[in-house]
């Protein structure tokens, strides 16, 4: 896979964050309140003190953030890459968490993304670091999994919650060796445009792609909470991130109104129709 060639291969994004705090001995590090608490958790399991800070509509840090501090910066959706090349610019010790944003090439001080979230594997992260842990880990092993069936899926998460760093797993490294990585990408990107042709006009945040985004949903924002009702009436699946956002801010009004509206390969071109059709339909 020689896309991958500057990066350790581990099991999961959190394990990659995990390694980089070991690696650059951090001790304390900014990160947005606006992230999975399973962040959170691993920051803590390093033993490295946390300090939030918030971000605004377009996705930035509201607030002026130390010059030499350390800050995890949230690739959110995989459309943040202007925002990435400006924060990357301005603060040296920047890590991006590319979770959410598997085809995003690496810029800061160090970056991870996560396989599993875009491909059809169990585990699997890629790390780029410029300083490497001399620690003996062992490969992962994953099972096969239907992700499209949510207990198999949620059994998965609590497996891979359990597990220290680890490189990725044998299955997953031959899954991703067959993958048609290129296909995946330009399917997301037709899905997202399509839905963003039509949606653009209501969604309460503005959009746009540059060069190195590749989305991994379409994130709309809407008040009307009927939307969400009759997409989930209609089966189609609505995600919202993350619980416990602080409320009266920018985050609390994403976790409440902001719909992530599926573009993978689970849903169809037809399917990216109905949604915007369902969503026209609502007054």
């Amino acid at each position: 896979m020689t896309e991958f060639k500057d990066y350790i291969a581990l099991n999961t994004a959190r394990n990659c964050l995990r390694y980089i705090i070991r690696a650059y001995k951090i001790k304390e590090i900014y990160i947005p309140f606006y992230t999975c608490p399973v962040v959170w958790q691993s920051i803590k399991k390093e033993d490295c003190k946390i300090k939030f800070y918030h971000i605004d509509k377009n996705f930035m840090p509201k607030e002026e953030l130390p010059t030499e501090g350390y800050i995890l910066y949230t690739n959110y959706f995989g459309i943040c890459s202007k925002n990435v090349k400006t924060i990357t610019n301005k603060y040296k010790n920047t890590i991006i968490d590319n979770a959410q944003a598997f085809y995003m090439p690496h810029r800061g001080l160090a970056s991870f993304n996560s396989a599993r979230k875009f491909l059809n594997t169990a585990d699997g992260a890629f790390l780029y670091t410029t300083k490497f842990l001399n620690e003996d880990f062992k490969a992962d092993t994953s099972p096969k999994i239907d992700k499209s069936n949510k207990y198999e899926f949620i059994q998965n998460e609590l497996r891979l919650n359990k597990k220290n760093i680890m490189y990725m797993s044998k299955e997953t490294t031959d899954i991703i060796s067959k993958y048609n990585i290129e296909a995946e990408k330009e399917m997301r990107l037709e899905k997202f445009r399509m839905l963003h042709k039509v949606l653009d006009k209501t969604n309460l945040i503005e959009l746009s792609i540059e060069e190195n985004d590749v989305p991994m949903y379409y994130p709309y924002l809407n008040y009307n909470q009927n939307i969400e009702k009759q997409l989930s009436n209609n089966n189609i699946y609505v995600e919202k991130l993350w619980n416990k956002m602080p409320e009266n801010t920018t985050e609390g009004i994403f976790q409440k109104y902001l719909m992530l509206l599926p573009i993978n390969d689970s849903y169809s071109k037809k399917d990216m129709q109905r949604i915007i059709n369902i969503i026209n339909s609502i007054k």
